[in-house]
């Protein structure tokens, strides 16, 4: 056998095997032998038939399996001498393959880049003080009573604000038909009588519904559009726009939770000082994930920076596609029109394009530092996650998960297992980080993973 292998771009190689007639005839001589030996042909038992029979009757199921053979000893001795490991295969070319004639293959191969690391220890990080305000702890405990208060109706003359929930007679048209005569589907929708609306974007029965109810006072009127995009349960309205006749027919306002035992009870607190303290811990917390996470985007802008390494070009456009596939998702959950996100879907493809290429950037940068630092994972700490995953996303068991889900336990172990690799070396680069700044005084949170 004689193999070459060239380099023909960025993470790219060709590989060419050749196998001379010889080689090729012994190959098909030895399987023939085994055919003869095991293989059965009728009238005759096994190991007992003619040679050639055996020859004419399983020529065909020999040479499938001899190609098998062959490609697979051409790769593997490929690898070995050239040590790398193929990502993907392309394009492979082969010449006719019978007994006593040469034989041979070639094969675009995408395979791992080669760089040289950048400086990974001492990267250099501003960390910012985590501090909250009494403001803050006031702001953040207004906010609660306001949210968690009751609905009580309106008692003074005032239109409808943001928030207020807002009881509605309301008739429906899709381009100047009733939205009854639409299909029998769409009559749930069609008029609604007494109807209580949030006017609120967030809280909203319709996309734009009921922020368009603010301004308007019990008795006054309005015609309110609502466009349907692709993910609208009712078919016939995908893609419509509908317009909502509707009328205030009362007003109803939350009003705040009163600062009473009741309230301190219920959270578990005996009075407005320690309620105080409970928010503040809080507050806190979720300033240092905030701060924590920013310092892990710096660290990763920082070392993509100093990066230079090239990306597997096949693995770039099937990790662009699959971006491509979860923003066009994103888009239609969060009520993007869906003429909209055609309009658009050039520069959706152009963000998936630099977004993968990135991520893959920052895989390898990530697997060569672990590598280098013996940064490992093991299994017990993939199983546990996994039973964590199944238990946040509301599963008894792992089981019942992977069969709801149509997941392969294998697949999923191999994805948690990547990310605890990642999360773990960015952990161990904060930990080995030069922090400065208000911060940078505080006592390291992350610790190196081995």
């Amino acid at each position: 056998m004689k193999l070459s292998v060239e380099t023909t771009g960025p993470c790219r190689k060709a590989l060419t095997v050749e196998y001379s007639a010889e080689e090729i005839q012994k190959e098909y001589d030895d399987s023939l032998a085994v055919y003869a030996r095991h293989g059965t042909v009728k009238g005759f038992r096994a190991g007992r038939a003619p040679l050639e029979m055996i020859r004419r009757q399983y020529d065909k199921q020999i040479l499938e399996n001899l190609r098998d053979h062959l490609l697979a000893r051409g790769f593997r001795q490929a690898m070995q001498e050239h040590k790398f490991e193929p990502l993907a295969e392309m394009d492979l070319q082969q010449s006719p393959l019978k007994a006593g004639a040469p034989f041979s293959f070639s094969v675009t191969l995408d395979v791992e880049p080669e760089f040289d690391l950048p400086a990974y220890r001492g990267i250099a990080i501003e960390a910012k003080q985590v501090a909250i305000t009494e403001e803050a702890v006031t702001e953040a405990i207004e906010r609660f009573r306001a949210e968690s208060g009751k609905y009580e109706d309106l008692t003074e003359d005032r239109p409808v604000r943001d928030g207020d929930m807002a009881a509605v007679d309301y008739t429906a048209t899709v381009d100047g038909q009733p939205m009854a005569e639409i299909s029998e589907k769409a009559k749930s929708l069609a008029t609604g009588r007494d109807f209580f609306v949030i006017a609120n974007e967030e809280y909203s029965f319709l996309p734009g519904f009921g922020p368009q109810l603010v301004g308007l006072k019990v008795g006054e009127s309005k015609a309110i559009p609502v466009a349907f995009d692709a993910q609208t349960p009712i078919e016939e309205l995908r893609g419509k726009t509908g317009v909502f006749q509707a009328t205030v027919k009362k007003i109803r306002t939350r009003l705040p939770r009163p600062l009473d035992a009741e309230f301190f009870k219920s959270l578990g607190v005996e009075d407005e000082a320690g309620l105080r303290e409970m928010f503040r811990r809080e507050l806190e917390r979720q300033a240092e994930r905030q701060e924590q996470a920013r310092r892990r985007r710096a660290l990763i802008d920082a070392l993509m920076k100093d990066a230079r390494l090239d990306v597997p070009e096949s693995l770039a456009q099937d990790e662009s596609n699959r971006l491509v596939y979860e923003m066009v998702a994103d888009n239609s959950r969060r009520g993007v029109p869906e003429q909209a996100i055609r309009d658009n879907l050039a520069q959706i493809s152009d963000s998936a394009k630099v977004a993968a290429r990135d991520r893959l950037k920052l895989r390898y940068l990530l697997r060569r530092i672990a590598r280098e630092e013996q940064i490992q994972v093991t299994e017990a700490e993939v199983t546990t996650l996994l039973n964590a995953e199944a238990a946040r996303l509301g599963h008894r068991s792992v089981r019942e998960w992977l069969a709801a889900s149509k997941l392969k336990e294998k697949d999923v172990r191999t994805s948690l297992r990547q990310d605890l690799l990642t999360s773990k070396t960015i952990d161990f680069l904060l930990a080995h980080a030069k922090l400065s700044g208000a911060g940078a005084a505080e006592p390291k949170k992350e610790e190196a993973h081995s």
